[in-house]
């Protein structure tokens, strides 16, 4: 029987991440699925006829990218604000500041996104004295790259009205704010945004998402974004699947709405309630069994006790709703699994797939119970090529048998987890993080190509019930995949990070590409 077609590819070297057809040349697109997927010449005799065709010219074709960990709709936000992740030195970052000043007008907030004092000299934080020195009739705004730490000057801490005792104010010697504020609940609210500023980071934040091969996204965004998003989806400008994660302090509306995790349309659906235990390490507030490198008694902080804690996931899972918890350190990892091993009724746990996120200081012991209580694990192996090399931000936090223990994507997989690979937008890219994680440090865990692929794609899917959608390639599934430079099962581990994603498709739709086809 012949079949006409959307979109036919062939000529390619087509990666499903489908077991039962795990290589093909071609396939064909209808409706926004895949309608046939195999040999060319099979191919060409089911369809012989489509609206359009691409040879691929023997590039390498995987499924979409799953970003298991964003904050796309805010980060595409930030690109019409002051950039700071190439600043080389905090001199740089206030020069790049005090150069932006004039697009703002005087009296309006200057907002800057993505410094890192790791990689600078100078090796501290942004104070209130140097922001100051940019400007002292602008409030400013600057978000640490892990967004655990915000810098003012003294005119924005002035405009945040935020009370001088509050755990998280930094001090200087004198008992003074010092312009450094940590894990502040609610700050980022504090900064007004317009609805159309919103929707077109939106838009911005999608189109960083298809150059990097991305197609879904799970999204870790503020109360009140699901609106924009489905006006964005409205306009037909929406060019990536997001799963949304409502911040826990929606969940009680959630309910009275009845609404649960999974619900929603094939380009936004809602995921699970965002919980915070701890900060991060870059911040020191991940919580810790031991106090960080060079600061004595500071183990971090836990931003919920056990008890809170508890209550709120026996109400997510009495409500069939998911949770996603944000747990760094290793004693903030003990809480979160333990209140898990503590509930009567495990039975839903792993049916509604509640999930840890980052877990970068899980070990073994945990890793095992975790996996036997059926939660799912979402690590960013962005984080190993950024910050676990020698020298970087771990070694300065922590000592050097801590470090050496982080990350252990390959003792989570031996155990049998399900294991979730996202960015958390340190750096957004993919192709950045299955490097990271088969070039680990500790040759111990590294993963193998296959296995990271499989992490950012399959099992990211998996993590938010979409794995009979996306995440492989296989007939009736969603045509969502990305057009490579170069054969990623087939180079050397350390040369992954040169390849380059030359088209992106979603629904079959060519939302991005480099060919000029």
């Amino acid at each position: 029987m012949e079949l006409e077609a959307d979109l036919v590819v062939f000529n390619g070297n087509i990666i499903t991440m489908n077991p039962h057809n795990p290589i093909a040349t071609a396939l064909a697109v209808k409706s926004y699925k895949i309608l046939a997927i195999g040999d060319e010449d099979l191919i060409a005799d089911l369809v012989p006829t489509a609206r359009r065709v691409i040879d691929l010219g023997g590039k390498t074709v995987v499924p979409g990218f799953v970003d298991a960990h964003t904050h796309l709709t805010s980060d595409g936000y930030k690109s019409n604000h002051v950039h700071l992740h190439d600043a080389k030195s905090l001199e740089d970052a206030v020069q790049i500041m005090k150069d932006s000043l004039p697009v703002y007008d005087q009296g309006n907030w200057v907002i800057a996104y993505g410094w890192d004092e790791s990689r600078w000299p100078e090796k501290r934080y942004l104070r209130a004295k140097d922001l100051d020195k940019v400007s002292r009739k602008h409030p400013i705004f600057a978000v640490r790259i892990d967004g655990h730490l915000v810098s003012v000057n003294s005119l924005g801490f002035e405009k945040l009205k935020i009370r001088n005792d509050l755990e998280g104010v930094v001090k200087d010697k004198k008992g003074n704010p010092n312009g450094v504020l940590k894990d502040i609940e609610g700050i980022f609210e504090k900064i007004p945004r317009t609805d159309d500023e919103i929707q077109r980071g939106i838009i911005a934040g999608n189109k960083i998402a298809n150059e990097l091969g991305i197609t879904t996204i799970v999204d870790n965004a503020t109360a009140g974004t699901l609106r924009h998003l489905r006006e964005v989806e409205r306009q037909e400008k929406l060019s990536v699947r997001t799963v949304f994660n409502p911040p826990v302090e929606q969940m009680n509306d959630m309910i009275r709405l009845g609404l649960s995790s999974g619900m929603g349309s094939p380009m936004v659906r809602i995921g699970g309630v965002k919980i915070f235990t701890d900060g991060s390490i870059g911040a020191s507030t991940a919580f810790m069994s031991k106090a960080y490198k060079g600061q004595k008694g500071n183990v971090g902080r836990l931003l919920m006790d056990k008890k809170k804690y508890s209550k709120i996931i026996k109400k997510a899972i009495k409500n069939n709703i998911q949770t996603v918890t944000h747990a760094i350190g290793d004693a903030a990892l003990e809480m979160v699994i333990s209140a898990f091993e503590d509930l009567e009724d495990k039975s839903m746990i792993r049916d509604q797939r509640h999930r840890i996120e980052h877990a970068e200081l899980i070990n073994e012991w945990q890793i095992r119970r975790a996996v036997s209580l059926g939660l799912i694990l979402s690590m960013q192996p962005n984080f190993v090529g950024k910050w676990q090399l020698t020298g970087a931000l771990y070694n300065e936090r922590l000592d050097e048998e801590t470090v050496r223990g982080m990350n252990m994507f390959r003792v989570a997989l031996d155990n049998g987890a399900h294991l979730a690979f996202g960015s958390d937008g340190m750096p957004y890219g993919p192709i950045y993080g299955i490097w990271s994680a088969t070039t680990h440090p500790n040759d111990r865990v590294r993963l193998t190509v296959e296995e990271a692929l499989r992490c950012y794609t399959m099992e990211a899917a998996y993590a938010s019930f979409m794995e009979k959608t996306v995440g492989s390639l296989a007939v009736g599934k969603r045509a969502d995949f990305a057009v490579l430079s170069d054969d990623i099962l087939n180079v050397q581990p350390e040369k992954i990070k040169d390849i380059i994603v030359e088209m992106t498709i979603v629904g079959g739709i060519v939302e991005y590409t480099a060919l000029g086809t």
